[in-house]
């Protein structure tokens, strides 16, 4: 192997954008790997894409705004790294939902367009975006767009300089995450590429055409089963040698050593982190670059795993070889529990268990005739599922002393209360950290009043109230705080007066699971 220290990567400066998304418009599935996918594409380029932890700008669950404004943040870096006389370059990635228009963050849009003018206003030497996405080949239109297999990155200049563009599908395409990978295939493989597994001669270094044709590859192999198939392209607009480094190994690396003349295809999973890392053919000599930590080196067979696992310190290299594998079911590998709690915890709708304070009271006459506005509380269990459906169930109480005033009377005290189990279902969005929500309500209420000099005898009345209630509020964590206002019918007489009318407001604290 040659001395990699000597090896330098295209520019003097990088800076770097990872997006991740895993809600995408209104009706799109929750994707489960999206974030952890740009989340460990950052730690990658970190470790071995010469970008520096402070120019490793990451945006999970973020909206088009958040995204032009780490734009502008590359763009101030890159001019000042250029005012020091620096070659430089930036790596976006972006994994979630998208379609032949453009990305999804959550429910706001960037076209592909957009994207690759917010990339060149950086004003970088070298801009170098991967995108897995579905119909992420769309972008691969513009001027200089070169789509399918072929491998002619080279030219005749120097230094390179220009935008390259890798997509994980073709313009026709769905891209796929799978849990077998636990990830995304095409960022699984970029990520095994960039990890090692694409250098194909061996030097130490990963460029950008080496990378393409091994993700190209072996997207397209592995998906060649699925429901639809997945053709990763590129879109190539670059002046220069084209031999862009995009990573490489150091002498400080810890590594996994694949001799070569091996069995079969092997993963590795990163048991200290819980995500698979890589993916190499057995057959080839292959040096990944991984972090210290125990691993899980596993050869998947048709209805069993073959697994070994072995502990890697820093600065160390471990041969695979040398490794005791052993042969276990597919579903008691160390893998599999993690990714199938990462699978559930995804798809599960949000579950929120909330205090709830506020008042309810009668709209007039109701309200001086018959029971006044008195404080409550209870108790709320809130779903949100992903496809926008909101629902709510609560027991809220409360009671209290007023007067209600009757015709040619005096004010006659009174003390009174009311009780509801009520249940909401309805619509929810969400807006970065805020959300609200509209939808019909129902409540099985009782209301009783009594009163205290005994003149008259103490009345209870039960109905079911139909009706309607919004919320709003905000997330902080797993922390969430609500306004609500519910506004209900009572089907029942009072005084000979019909179906009255009485609202609730309320204030909802409560946690997130």
């Amino acid at each position: 192997m040659p001395a990699l220290a000597e090896v330098a990567l295209d520019a003097d400066y990088r800076v770097a954008l990872f997006v991740g998304n895993d809600r995408g418009a209104a009706g799109e599935p929750p994707l489960v790997f999206a974030t952890s996918d740009a989340q460990k594409m950052s730690e990658l380029f970190v470790a071995n894409g010469g970008v520096d932890k402070d120019d490793a700008l990451l945006l999970l669950d973020q909206s088009r705004r958040d995204l032009q404004g780490a734009m502008v943040t590359l763009k101030e870096r890159v001019t000042a790294a250029e005012a020091r006389g620096a070659q430089t370059s930036v790596v976006f990635f972006y994994s979630g939902h998208g379609d032949e228009e453009g990305l999804q963050l959550g429910d706001t849009r960037v076209g592909h367009a957009e994207l690759r003018s917010w990339l060149e206003a950086t004003g970088a030497d070298v801009r170098i975006a991967f995108l897995d996405s579905c119909r992420s080949g769309a972008a691969v239109r513009g001027k200089g767009g070169v789509r399918g297999p072929g491998y002619a990155f080279a030219v005749d200049v120097e230094r390179s300089s220009g935008t390259a563009i890798l997509t994980s599908s073709a313009e026709t395409e769905f891209s796929q995450e799978s849990d077998e990978v636990g990830g995304g295939f095409f960022t699984y493989y970029l990520h095994s590429g960039l990890a090692g597994a694409a250098d194909n001669d061996g030097d130490g270094v990963v460029t950008l055409d080496e990378v393409y044709r091994w993700v190209h590859t072996e997207t397209a192999f592995r998906t060649r089963t699925t429901p639809g198939s997945q053709t990763p392209s590129y879109d190539l607009d670059l002046a220069g040698s084209g031999a862009v480094a995009l990573t490489q190994l150091t002498p400080s690396d810890a590594r996994l050593v694949f001799p070569g003349g091996l069995e079969g295809t092997l993963a590795v999973w990163d048991e200290s982190r819980k995500r698979y890392v890589a993916e190499v053919i057995g057959a080839n000599r292959t040096v990944i670059a991984v972090r210290p930590g125990v691993y899980a080196i596993q050869r998947r067979e048709p209805g069993w795993v073959d697994e070994a696992q072995v502990t890697v310190r820093g600065g160390a290299t471990v041969d695979v070889a040398t490794a005791a594998f052993q042969s276990m079911p597919y579903e008691d590998t160390s893998s599999r529990g993690d990714i199938e709690q990462q699978v559930r915890r995804a798809s599960r709708p949000d579950l929120a268990v909330m205090a709830v304070f506020g008042s309810r009271g009668f709209g007039a006459p109701f309200q001086t005739t018959y029971v006044p506005q008195h404080s409550v509380g209870g108790i709320q269990v809130e779903t949100r599922f992903h496809n926008g459906v909101w629902g709510q169930f609560d027991a809220i109480a409360g009671s209290g002393t007023g007067t209600i005033a009757l015709p040619d009377l005096d004010a006659i005290p009174v003390n009174m209360g009311s009780a509801t189990f009520g249940a909401t279902l309805g619509i929810a969005g969400e807006w970065k950290f805020l959300h609200g929500g509209v939808g019909a309500r129902a409540e099985s209420a009782w209301f009783w009043r009594s009163f205290p000099d005994g003149e008259q005898d103490a009345q209870r009345s039960w109905a079911i109230s139909p009706g309607a209630s919004a919320v709003a509020g905000v997330d902080v964590g797993h922390l969430r705080a609500d306004l609500g206002l519910s506004l209900l019918v009572f089907p029942a007489s009072f005084d000979g007066n019909k179906f009255p009318g009485y609202g609730e407001t309320t204030l909802r604290l409560g946690y997130v699971f």
